[in-house]
């Protein structure tokens, strides 16, 4: 199933996982264990995730990436929760309208629902907290965040002051990321997190030829998708003019000229030619 992208929630050995990013395998997706089905608790932080990952056997290191990542192999996914079957849907606080009241029904089929909310559908015990939404259309997705945009200007909504997870950022860096950013935050009783992909299906990755690691400052020079997973910039740092890219929304929308203080970062040169540094395997 390529249609299983970031948000997808799958079954799998005792646990619901979460898809990660546009880019998978033919035989396999990237996921990490977010709900453990049985306690129906919910998995925190993404370190935990992963020993859950390793005792079952999952994470495995990947040629192509040179990482280690965990990995389902599709055949064996026992479920599927699909983000954008809306008759799964529960009810929704009534703040969201502000946000998706503008969108046509057309539009709309491109707006998912994952998280708490999406799981609370099957494990019942698991009461909804943040509204998670997932937005598979580009121009669907800039049309939500102008929407989001006019209503930060205008006083309706505020940024989210004390995220429960802000792993790999300074609490400095954390304030700052999280002061300018739009696609996340407060509505009236409403916590919301939107994310806006690039992508409708899974694509195959870009390989990593080699790696060597960055620690220093990057400055944040020009905008080239600070909206749409994957957040990409161009960065002025030692080692001249660079691309800076991550999967994390903790790095979307990161305003010009921020200075990011970063640490052992992987700089990335890839089978397509670009050369990178990413910003999820690391300290910021």
């Amino acid at each position: 199933m390529r249609l299983m992208i970031e948000g997808y929630l799958v079954k799998y050995k005792g646990y619901f996982w979460v898809v990660k990013g546009c880019e998978h395998f033919d035989d396999y997706v990237i996921a990490y264990p977010r709900y453990e089905i049985s306690s129906q608790a919910r998995i925190k932080s993404t370190s935990v995730a992963l020993d859950i990952a390793k005792r079952l056997g999952v994470v495995k290191y990947d040629e192509c990436l040179k990482l280690e990542i965990p990995l389902l192999k599709r055949g064996e996914i026992e479920d599927v929760l699909d983000p954008f079957k809306r008759e799964m849907w529960p009810q929704l606080p009534r703040e969201l309208d502000l946000v998706l009241g503008d969108l046509d029904s057309s539009e709309l089929r491109d707006v998912g629902l994952t998280g708490s909310y999406l799981v609370s559908t099957v494990l019942k015990s698991v009461k909804p907290r943040d509204v998670d939404l997932i937005i598979r259309d580009v121009d669907v997705g800039f049309k939500v965040y102008r929407k989001l945009r006019e209503l930060r200007e205008k006083g309706g909504s505020k940024p989210l002051e004390k995220p429960e997870e802000f792993e790999g950022c300074d609490p400095e860096t954390r304030a700052m990321l999280l002061k300018s950013r739009v696609l996340e935050g407060v509505i009236g009783d409403m916590v919301y997190s939107i994310r806006v992909l690039s992508c409708r299906e899974s694509l195959k990755p870009i390989c990593v030829e080699s790696y060597e690691f960055f620690s220093g400052e990057l400055i944040i020079a020009k905008d080239v998708s600070s909206l749409a997973m994957p957040y990409i910039y161009i960065a002025e740092s030692k080692l001249g003019r660079i691309l800076v890219r991550s999967l994390r929304m903790r790095y979307s929308e990161i305003p010009m000229g921020a200075k990011l203080l970063v640490s052992n970062c992987r700089v990335e040169k890839c089978s397509d030619s670009s050369t990178r540094i990413s910003l999820d395997e690391c300290t910021v």
